[in-house]
């Protein structure tokens, strides 16, 4: 019986649409403030006083919310996604490899903006008439473009001799 009142209390719409969501922009600004020295040094209360009026515009506006609601569980994909190949790729050094870099800082980039859309409600508008074929020869395409690329990349880098 205790478990169902605490699942109860963690998916109350209070926590998960009001308390959370005001947490989060009022931490992430008040730190932003405090780092940048915005209003000057020393001037902890001016931050805090800020912070907490602009979380609460913040929570004021359910539409940012729910878009924020939406968007926050790609973030954690995304940079459980980076650490996996910070990990995987930071044991063989593959880091040294600049066309590398740049082809996957792209394609982040590229699935960063997508989210975006999606959390936005953009891309189910934009979708409307793409097909799952299609979609497939437009990843198959940027596998191969960016396959390319790092073969010619590396190519490159080869000593001469």
């Amino acid at each position: 019986m205790g478990d169902a009142q605490t699942l109860g209390i963690l998916s109350s719409p209070f926590l998960s649409n009001i308390l959370l969501p005001f947490l989060l922009v009022f931490v992430v600004i008040f730190a932003i403030l405090e780092k940048t020295e915005l209003l000057g040094k020393e001037k902890r209360y001016a931050n805090l006083i800020i912070s907490i009026i602009i979380g609460l515009l913040f929570i004021g506006v359910q539409s940012v919310v729910g878009f924020t609601l939406r968007l926050l569980p790609l973030v954690a994909v995304f940079l459980v996604i980076l650490l996996g190949y910070f990990l995987i790729f930071g044991f063989i050094d593959i880091h040294k490899v600049k066309g590398l870099q740049i082809a996957l800082g792209i394609i982040f980039g590229l699935a960063f903006i997508a989210a975006v859309l999606w959390a936005a409600g953009v891309l189910d508008k934009l979708t409307g008439s793409i097909t799952a074929g299609t979609v497939g020869v437009v990843v198959f395409l940027l596998i191969l473009g960016g396959a390319v690329a790092l073969v010619l990349s590396a190519k490159g880098k080869q000593p001469s001799g």
